[in-house]
């Protein structure tokens, strides 16, 4: 992903967790780009503020917000020590505030995206319904980690979120942790970079 960022980017990142990504990113994009850090685990969402705070971050701003489809409530299942969201229903449930991507930028008058990070665990595809006419207009990046396994708990594969991205003429390709290669190995990939159909660039040495 950080072959990707430029500086003076408008970057989100979705699933922010404790802010180790969001932090790097804000160091790349330079004090005249912005990043938008959003992470709905209260306890997770504490540290990420702390964290862009010591590291003296000035270009971000963080929201406890879970994205998503639609605007409203949505409860997470959390495991103590969890690295995030789960589907038990014997782990400790939070209630936290859902808000799309599209509704976001509109309401905090934000014309321009040009990167979008996700870490989001199983929710790729509601996240990406609810910035439909983001990624219409605007000539952004993707770049999201796949939970395999999410995904089928809630019905869904790894096929339809990229079918839905195609959709909007996006190209998408598949990224592997074990040898680095960028190619289209959907079903046992780590992470997805899909970028709109008309940027004609070369991703064969797309580093993470």
């Amino acid at each position: 992903m950080e072959s990707v960022i430029r500086p003076g980017m408008k970057v989100i990142d979705v699933g922010a967790n404790i802010g180790i990504t969001s932090v790097t990113i804000a160091r790349k994009i330079g004090k005249d780009g912005k990043l938008y850090s959003f992470e709905p685990v209260p306890e997770y969402f504490r540290v990420l503020q702390q964290n862009l705070y010591s590291n003296q971050i000035e270009n971000a701003e963080a929201f406890p917000l879970a994205l998503s489809d639609r605007t409203g409530e949505t409860e997470f299942y959390l495991k103590e020590l969890s690295s995030g969201i789960v589907f038990e229903k014997e782990a400790k449930k939070t209630r936290v505030s859902t808000v799309t991507i599209d509704s976001f930028l509109q309401q905090h008058e934000v014309e321009r995206i040009d990167l979008i990070n996700m870490d989001c665990e199983g929710s790729e595809l509601s996240v990406l319904r609810g910035a439909k006419q983001t990624l219409r207009k605007n000539k952004v990046s993707i770049f999201c980690e796949i939970h395999h396994d999410f995904l089928k708990q809630l019905g869904q594969s790894i096929g339809d979120v990229v079918k839905y991205l195609q959709s909007l003429e996006f190209q998408v390709q598949s990224v592997s942790l074990d040898d680095l290669k960028v190619g289209n190995n959907f079903e046992k990939c780590d992470y997805i970079y899909a970028h709109n159909l008309n940027e004609r660039k070369n991703y064969a040495h797309l580093r993470l």
